[in-house]
């Protein structure tokens, strides 16, 4: 497991920084629409905990948040029963699930069936089923159920037994029931997955223990001996409990804090020259390389 230390001080001036910005929607932040805001919601509060349950499930891994809602928001007019948990459980199988967002893929995407809801498409549509019958029989079809009572977010994480949905998304899924009003504010921890990390690392507010990388076939040649982590829920889900911790004694809020570090790493981090995907693993330019060799310099680049 790798060890990970806090500077609560450089913590402190980081996420002073963030609030100050996104309450104001200065730079980066002008004009934001975070993804759960740009489909209207249903009516019904029930319903609204129940869109953004089953919103928050495809957002691990790779995905690119913004991405799963176009074709979810067309599952719920296609297939609005997939959402009600109660007829799931009486008139849903697995392999329905799977075929209904195989359709939806297929009339998005001209046919070649290539579509935000195809990664790992099958895993999802039977966590989606098995999470259904869990609503059903363990909290009466409604999630907001699970928060009655609750003061802080372990005693809810304790609650459940979600597939699907770690500590990550069930952090996430909070903070947006939150931000709708639908349930209480509490403290609740950072969603922690590698754009957090990144940005809590480059920032100093973090300090990973690193490896140096081994060739060994997996990974680019260019990238042999340099400094690399494995992120894994040990790592992120320390991460996550400390910030919660963090953000509760000196009084910052998640409802800020976690917007503005995803749209921080979706803005700039995207733009960082060792971040491109047309690089491929082909090269790896160290920032002392260019400063002795202008010419390593990318053309148009944006510093």
């Amino acid at each position: 497991m790798a060890i990970v230390e806090f500077n609560e001080e450089r913590a402190h001036e980081v996420f002073s920084i963030l609030t100050e910005l996104w309450v104001e929607k200065e730079s980066i932040f002008q004009g934001v629409t975070l993804p759960q805001d740009i489909y209207s919601l249903p009516s019904a509060p029930a319903d609204q905990a129940l869109w953004l349950f089953y919103a928050a499930l495809p957002m691990r891994g790779g995905v690119v948040s913004e991405d799963p809602f176009k074709p979810l928001f067309a599952l719920r007019q296609r297939f609005p029963e997939i959402f009600k948990p109660e007829t799931v459980a009486s008139d849903w199988t697995a392999e329905q699930f799977v075929g209904a967002f195989v359709k939806i893929n297929l009339e998005m995407n001209g046919g070649n069936g290539a579509g935000a809801l195809t990664y790992k498409f099958k895993e999802h549509a039977r966590a989606w089923w098995n999470n259904s019958f869990t609503l059903n029989s363990d909290w009466r079809g409604n999630p907001l159920n699970i928060f009655t009572g609750v003061s802080e977010f372990e005693e809810a994480f304790r609650r459940v037994r979600f597939r699907g949905m770690r500590r990550k998304i069930f952090s996430l899924y909070t903070i947006w029931l939150q931000e709708k009003n639908l349930i209480p504010f509490f403290p609740t921890p950072l969603p922690v997955d590698f754009h957090a990390l990144r940005v809590l690392w480059a920032t100093g507010v973090i300090d990973i223990e690193t490896k140096s990388l081994v060739s060994n076939g997996r990974y680019p040649q260019t990238l042999a001996g340099k400094p690399a982590i494995r992120v894994k829920p040990s790592l992120t889900d320390r991460v996550a409990q400390w910030s919660q911790g963090f953000m509760e004694r000196h009084g910052f809020s998640h409802l800020v804090i976690n917007p503005a570090l995803w749209v921080l790493s979706r803005e700039l981090c995207v733009e960082q020259y060792q971040n491109s995907s047309r690089l491929r693993g082909e090269e790896f330019v160290d920032s002392a390389a260019v400063k002795d060799n202008p010419a390593l310099w990318p053309p148009r680049y944006k510093n």
